[in-house]
């Protein structure tokens, strides 16, 4: 494996290099995220690349192949310091970008938004919100309950807990990568089914292989019922490349557990891209059953009353030893 550190300075210049070949109009500032913004990069990694542009335009994402390399595309009006102010914890990821800043505009302008997020009233109002956002899933989780989709109550329960232990990570451990989130999902024991699923559901490559499989067909059919979709950025073709070389990753380190993490949060990044107005349930009665029955395997449970009550306790006291 390359080192980390020359990986990423190869992928920050090719940030350069895709700016000053694809020069895009109204450019502000552009970053790098990501494993490339936290200097972890490595033989498996892509390039997100994020630009603030002039204007007022609704954001947009895209894949761009670029020297053999497919750069995610992601462009956005240039925040000012009031709406930072205003939402920290939505701009938390900042913090772990590496600027490419051609006309150095906004270089100091992320010092001074960074320098407010790790303030005391900065990190005060960053824990608020965080914790307003896992006390809507739970709320949420509550109501699918009550409504009859018990898959959809796991599903909003688990990502208020995940929610939960992703404020340990950015509070605690300074990071958001996916691999400490999962080392800290496994880490914590629970009785709702999902503990020590992954370990379990992926013993052989070959159990990765027909997830990856399962996973291209429900994109294609996501895409083929969805054309012209505003935010159909999950449901490009490329991604399937890209998803196959993150769980590659895990495979060679023979952690096929992560791959199967990884697998299943493509899933729900599937089921959100098209239908997050719907109740999970109800998305699947849409697919074709050679799509939503194996999908249910994927790490997907029903909840009862007790797990909801379980997940929303473990989620409080995460969020107390936080603080």
């Amino acid at each position: 494996m390359e080192q980390s550190k020359d990986v990423t300075d190869f992928f920050v210049s090719l940030a350069r290099e895709f700016l000053d070949e694809c020069p895009l109009a109204s450019l502000v500032c552009a970053y790098a995220g990501g494993s490339v913004g936290r200097g972890e990069a490595d033989a498996y990694s892509d390039l997100d690349l994020h630009i603030f542009v002039e204007g007022g335009d609704d954001p947009s994402c895209e894949n761009r192949l670029f020297r053999g390399h497919v750069v995610q595309l992601h462009v956005q009006s240039a925040p000012t310091d009031e709406e930072v102010y205003e939402n920290p914890w939505a701009w938390r990821y900042v913090k772990e970008a590496k600027v490419l800043d051609p006309e150095d505009r906004f270089t100091s302008w992320m010092k001074v938004m960074c320098a407010y997020m790790d303030s005391p009233a900065g990190k005060a109002k960053m824990l608020a919100q965080a914790k307003a956002e896992v006390v809507a899933f739970h709320e949420e989780a509550q109501a699918a309950l009550s409504e009859g989709f018990p898959y959809s109550a796991y599903l909003t329960a688990w990502a208020g807990w995940i929610g939960a232990l992703q404020m340990r990570a950015f509070f605690q451990r300074h990071s958001l990568s996916d691999a400490g989130l999962y080392q800290l999902v496994q880490k914590a024991g629970r009785s709702d089914g999902m503990d020590g699923f992954f370990q379990e559901a992926y013993q052989s490559n070959q159990d990765v292989h027909d997830v990856l499989v399962l996973l291209a067909d429900y994109r294609a059919h996501l895409r083929s019922k969805n054309e012209g979709i505003q935010f159909a950025f999950a449901l490009a073709a490329e991604n399937d490349w890209l998803v196959k070389r993150k769980v590659q990753r895990w495979q060679e380190r023979n952690q096929l557990d992560m791959a199967g993490f990884l697998l299943f949060s493509e899933a729900i990044w599937l089921y959100h891209s098209v239908d997050s107005d719907k109740w999970l349930e109800e998305h699947w009665a849409e697919l074709p059953s050679r799509i939503h029955v194996p999908l249910k395997k994927l790490g997907f449970f029903q909840a009862d009353e007790q797990l909801l009550s379980d997940l929303r306790h473990a989620s409080a006291e995460i969020i107390a030893e936080i603080g």
